[in-house]
């Protein structure tokens, strides 16, 4: 199947949260007991049972009035996942599939949670502390690769949410940024398979970093001995994060060893 990609157009949402509505229907997840928290952002973070949510976010302009955009948080779906190469631990237990959807299996109970998150620069993967399985979005894997379209682009009446190939839908990301104005750019980048249209530059936006990946890894992958496939992997962007994490993680156990 051809690589599929969601795109997001943020100056068309209104924060109706159809999409977090239709997520929990069609992925059977349960709801979840909310409070009044001083604002209509509701639930405060993901987790096992919610894989998208809508970021209410506030930024006063210079001349006194209120930028008041919507950001709808869930997976990027990394067009080569970090969180894959933390799942190789465990064989099958992430799943970088043809259509750009990266899906975890019930094979992530395997994995030690907080090692595996760390793999993520974005913190999106949440576990069930009951079973230990680890969520996100799966991209409604088992919708694109029958013809349907996400459950989330379907609720979405404003066309904020949008699907299609990857071709498509960088075509029409480019269309709208030429719309929106010189600002308007594509938030994490064209790498990834959910992607952004942010009317405003990226630094405006209380948003985690773009980490760069390799595109032509997936080619790589399919055709090259494993041994090979390493070297295509690491971009440039990708061995900063991986060194950053590998600091965090050696300082953290020299505490423990202090400890």
């Amino acid at each position: 199947m051809e690589e599929m990609a969601i795109c997001i157009d943020i100056d068309k949402c209104t924060a109706c949260r159809a999409c977090q509505v239709a997520c929990k229907n069609w992925n059977q997840l349960k709801g979840e007991q909310t409070e009044n928290r001083g604002s209509h952002e509701n639930p405060p973070d993901l987790s096992a049972d919610t894989w998208n949510r809508i970021v209410f976010m506030e930024k006063r302009r210079a001349n006194g009035t209120i930028n008041w955009s919507f950001f709808n948080e869930r997976c990027r779906h990394c067009n080569n996942p970090p969180c894959e190469m933390g799942g190789e631990v465990v064989p099958g237990a992430v799943i970088w599939d043809d259509t750009g959807a990266v899906v975890y299996t019930e094979k992530t109970a395997e994995l030690d949670y907080e090692d595996f998150l760390s793999y993520c620069p974005y913190n999106i993967p949440r576990q069930d502390p009951a079973t230990g399985r680890i969520y996100k979005c799966n991209m409604c894997i088992d919708r694109i690769t029958n013809g349907l379209k996400p459950a989330c682009v379907t609720a979405c009446s404003t066309g904020a949410l949008n699907f299609g190939t990857k071709k498509e839908m960088l075509a029409f990301a480019h269309r709208r940024i030429k719309e929106l104005g010189k600002d308007a750019n594509i938030y994490p980048s064209e790498d990834y398979n959910t992607m952004w249209i942010l009317p405003e530059k990226q630094e405006n936006y209380p948003l985690a970093k773009a980490v760069r990946t390799e595109a032509r890894y997936r080619m790589a992958r399919r055709t090259a001995p494993s041994g090979l496939v390493a070297g295509a992997v690491l971009a440039t962007g990708f061995l900063s994060f991986i060194g950053q994490r590998r600091q965090k993680v050696a300082e953290a156990e020299g505490k423990d060893m202090k400890g």
